[in-house]
């Protein structure tokens, strides 16, 4: 199948399908041109319906449940996406005294906008009283499904402290836990900086005492 696809529908597409990793993202680039035609335009992903959307999905997976289908369809119908590039780390030294250290389920540039089991990347942050920084990005490996894809996840944030993350299943949930890790839903996509700065502010007043207990280990 030789497309040629913009990249704003490319990018739409690949977020999508890390929504939808039964399906495998071929199979769903199919699905979109076989019930949309071609070329495949943002203007023809942001016309999919709720209804049709589900109805294509199942006619090829029955298992696939609402939020997965829901989590994709906004991605292909959000009229906020942008081409964003991820950040790179800065080149400064380990910041000073007591820190955290914090993953982001993140899409695109430096905002928490991810699910944990459909994310493109981790974002990884240590985070004093005074400030934090960006140390390290860590790309999700698209191939894994399921609970595979899970541990492969946990994996590459096993030395965080903390997860914030948009969404995540209970049993992703209560394994990011088993492993030491803090992990916190938000509800809206927040930039990242607003983010952490008020986990400063957190650190530097009045912490909760699990995260005095942190904090108490890394000083």
């Amino acid at each position: 199948m030789d497309l040629q696809l913009s990249n704003e529908v490319a990018l739409r597409i690949s977020m999508a399908s890390k929504s939808l990793p039964e399906l495998g993202t071929k199979s769903f680039l199919g699905l979109l041109i076989q019930h949309l035609g071609e070329p495949l335009s943002a203007q023809k992903l942001m016309s999919l319906s709720p209804k049709s959307f589900r109805i294509l999905v199942s006619s090829v997976d029955k298992r696939v449940n609402n939020q997965a289908v829901n989590q994709a369809l906004a991605v292909l119908t959000s009229q906020e996406i942008t081409l964003q590039q991820p950040p790179k780390p800065g080149n400064k030294g380990p910041l000073s005294g007591a820190k955290l250290r914090v993953a982001v389920t993140s899409n695109q540039g430096e905002t928490l906008d991810g699910h944990f089991g459909s994310c493109l990347r981790f974002l990884v942050y240590e985070v004093n009283a005074l400030e934090s920084q960006l140390v390290d990005v860590r790309d999700i490996d698209g191939t894994q499904r399921g609970e595979k894809r899970t541990d492969a996840n946990l994996a590459l944030i096993k030395d965080c402290h903390m997860l914030f993350t948009l969404s995540i299943g209970g049993p992703a949930a209560a394994k990011v836990t088993r492993a030491n890790i803090h992990p916190i839903k938000k509800t809206v996509e927040t930039q990242v900086d607003t983010l952490l700065g008020d986990l400063s502010g957190v650190i530097r007043s009045n912490p909760p005492p699990w995260i005095q207990k942190l904090l108490l280990c890394e000083s």
